[in-house]
């Protein structure tokens, strides 16, 4: 039998080229996905929120402290809408190069008392959460998790924690201070760097998407699955992402859809 050894040896180095070639091929084309949502209710001034401690301290900043749950911008833009790719196990074939540029960690402040930023994303096999207490007074940083470890750390003033998930998360988690009951922020930490959230003009983009079909979810804190259109079911959505720019155009959404969350 030692006669076919080579035989098979070589079959299984054609294949393993075969599929590497394969991979190649599908990651030789890249394109972007882009859209903006807009909502369609009147705009509304963010309400303060009540300052029940540290007020010597986080009263300075009331006019940071408020309800950011819902933002829009002047003309409609629907801000903090997570669109991510659901692939939790994409091959490191299909990640576009540019993305090893990303920094090393992603740095959440307390800082005003609030956090800073609201809303962020995080590539678990890439980079670490930093949380950084910027303000006067102590902070309680928490972070809800369903597949990780959670967090529940205090925060002295000036001091800071570095923390590495393990796995992707399917859901963007919760963050809060055990101290402060006002704050809140919300982090999706995914298998992936393919994930965005619109500004406040509503835009997002997403860039070098590998080319083929895929499966998109929209999440809003206030909203939590965003079925922005009729068959956008629990919020998810398939595209076929074709080289170049891929546009969804406008996406309008009512204001029923954060009434019964």
């Amino acid at each position: 039998m030692n006669r076919w050894k080579p035989a098979i040896t070589g079959c299984l180095l054609v294949w393993c080229f075969a599929v590497h070639l394969t991979e190649t091929a599908l990651a030789a084309e890249w394109g972007k996905l882009t859209g903006q949502f807009i909502h369609t209710g009147p705009r509304k001034t963010p309400e303060k929120l009540e300052i029940s401690r540290d007020q010597e301290i986080c009263g300075k900043f009331d006019d940071l402290i408020v309800d950011q749950s819902l933002v829009t911008g002047k003309d409609g833009g629907l801000a903090n809408v997570f669109v991510y790719l659901r692939e939790s196990k994409l091959k490191d074939s299909l990640i576009h190069p540019d993305y090893l540029k990303m920094p090393e960690t992603v740095t959440i402040q307390n800082k005003g008392c609030i956090f800073q930023p609201h809303v962020a994303g995080l590539w678990v096999k890439r980079q670490k959460l930093q949380a950084v207490n910027k303000d006067l007074c102590a902070h309680g940083f928490q972070v809800k998790a369903y597949r990780n470890m959670s967090l529940n750390q205090l925060l002295p003033p000036g001091k800071e924690l570095s923390h590495q998930f393990e796995s992707g998360e399917k859901l963007p988690l919760r963050m809060s201070c055990s101290i402060h009951p006002w704050q809140e922020g919300w982090l999706v930490a995914l298998n992936h760097p393919y994930f965005a959230t619109s500004d406040e003009t509503g835009r997002f983009q997403i860039r070098n998407l590998p080319v083929g079909e895929w499966e998109f979810q929209l999440w809003h804190e206030k909203a939590g699955y965003l079925a922005a259109r009729e068959d956008w079911k629990r919020g998810r959505l398939k595209l076929k992402i074709k080289p170049g720019n891929n546009d969804l155009g406008v996406i309008k959404v009512a204001p029923v859809l954060f009434t019964g969350k």
